[in-house]
């Protein structure tokens, strides 16, 4: 019944954050706050009082405990049918998961010192059918009855963590440590995963400690937790670039995980980053087919198999693995972006266009994009008029003045495409200056042999009209000289 969040930084996504708690955004400020320390801290008392009073009606005659279980009977009836339907492979349908949840929310008002319980339990099948509105009117109807129900503070800040509210929900999660502090395991490891993605985004080595340190409790308070297994192997194999003995405690830690359970996808996904990062790409392929084999919903699994495809240049295969997470997640910039690099690979470029010009929607200051499109633009699409050299050089110095994630070696490769533009144009313009000027030459040139041709021909024409000359005359004839 419990969950916790699992959204990892993986080889094809980014994570945000920073070195300390940031202030909130409008979302942040819209999700609602969790209720005061005053509220929980009287709920708790009220809460321990229940307790004392129990302990004392077990001293009560047998009578008194048979109707305790008679009483919670429909109760567990509801509790059996969900436990069934877990065992079940292919689950509750969202219909069955609505009916039940229904059946959980009316049983609360028949049940009072159930209402909490029954309220979360109508919320978690919401929220498992996708119906997180309504899951939250649940969750916070269970706090209603017990405004320090662990829990229901969890689920709510999840929900408010994927609704973009990450500051609200880290609120959330601390009000569901302090509600419960010994028994809330998907509390510590939510607060965990905040505490790292701040940590990962800022490069701050403390942030990583203490989010070791909160799995390290979650795991004392349930040391069959996955969750917790799976984020402290992520962790250990995040910082092990700078401390190589951190990979091999990332590769304890997925194996202590297996011994738990094998058949959790998420150490599957960690462990073909290991061996992505020892240059073992067949053996990551391996594990990251193990995990969509075992999980088919596992974003990020489709991911990095996409990006061991393009890296591979079996292009086909990538955009494949890209739609099937494009089909989990449709505002998936990182897959949208691996089908657009794919169709490039292809040869589909006007496809690989589109695919681009999607993402930039779907993120404008996705700097890579940008960068991307340049590439695009100078070296696959061609126009007569150089119109594609302008558009590729537009989005390089979109991406060189970006000012989000952009990498120094792309930063100087966009300005020298730049240049290399810049010196095309130049070298066009000095290439169409060199024929002007032939060409006036040519015509020139042209122009006089034509009028040689004219001034000819009219010599011809001239000599051709001209009067016959006269005919010499004849030569008198001498007399013949006489003898002497």
């Amino acid at each position: 019944m419990k969950r916790v969040l699992m959204v990892f930084c993986l080889i094809a996504a980014g994570c945000a954050g920073g070195e300390k708690k940031q202030a909130k955004t409008a979302d942040d400020e819209a999700a609602p706050p969790p209720p005061s320390d005053e509220k929980i801290q009287e709920a708790k008392q009220k809460n321990a009082k229940k307790q004392e009073d129990k302990a004392l009606a077990a001293e009560s005659p047998a009578k008194a405990k048979k109707m305790a279980v008679v009483d919670r009977a429909d109760f567990d009836a509801a509790v059996k049918r969900w436990e069934d339907a877990k065992k079940d492979k292919n689950g509750l349908t969202k219909a069955e998961a609505k009916s039940l949840s229904s059946k959980f929310a009316s049983l609360a008002s028949s049940h009072p010192d159930l209402a909490a319980q029954a309220h979360f339990n109508a919320g978690t099948l919401l929220d498992q059918a996708g119906d997180s509105k309504e899951a939250e009117q649940e969750y916070q109807a269970a706090l209603s009855a017990n405004p320090a129900y662990g829990p229901a503070l969890n689920n709510l800040g999840e929900i408010y963590y994927r609704s973009g509210s990450p500051q609200r929900a880290r609120e959330w999660f601390d009000k569901a440590i302090a509600a419960d502090p010994t028994h809330n395991a998907p509390a510590y490891n939510n607060m965990a995963l905040i505490l790292f993605q701040e940590a990962k985004e800022a490069g701050n080595p403390a942030g990583y400690k203490e989010a070791v340190s909160k799995l390290r409790r979650a795991l004392a308070i349930d040391n069959n937790s996955m969750p917790a297994y799976a984020l402290l192997a992520f962790i250990y194999y995040t910082t092990a670039e700078n401390d190589r003995s951190k990979l091999q405690l990332a590769e304890l830690v997925c194996k202590q995980a297996k011994d738990v359970d094998d058949k959790y996808a998420p150490i599957y996904n960690t462990q073909g980053l290991i061996q992505l990062r020892k240059k073992n790409v067949t053996g990551a392929l391996k594990e990251f087919e193990k995990a969509v084999e075992l999980d088919p919903r596992m974003l990020e699994a489709y991911l990095n198999i996409g990006a061991i495809g393009l890296s591979s240049r079996q292009y086909e295969k990538a955009e494949k693995a890209f739609q099937v997470a494009l089909s989990l997640k449709a505002d998936s910039v990182d897959a949208t972006i691996g089908i657009a690099v794919a169709q490039r690979g292809e040869k589909k470029f006007d496809a690989a266009e589109a695919s681009y010009k999607k993402a930039k929607e779907l993120d404008p200051k996705n700097c890579s994009v940008s960068y991307n499109l340049g590439v695009l633009y100078q070296d696959y699409k061609n126009d007569p008029n150089n119109q594609n050299l302008k558009d590729a050089q537009k989005f390089y110095n979109e991406y060189v003045s970006c000012g989000g994630k952009t990498t120094p070696g792309k930063i100087a490769d966009a300005q020298r495409r730049i240049k290399d533009i810049d010196d095309t144009f130049t070298a066009l313009e000095q290439q169409k200056k060199m024929e002007a000027e032939v060409k006036v030459q040519q015509e020139e040139s042209e122009r006089q042999q034509k009028a040689l041709e004219e001034q000819q021909k009219a010599e011809a024409e001239k000599a051709k009209n001209a009067p016959a000359p006269a005919p010499a005359p004849a030569p008198k004839e001498e007399a013949p000289k006489g003898k002497k």
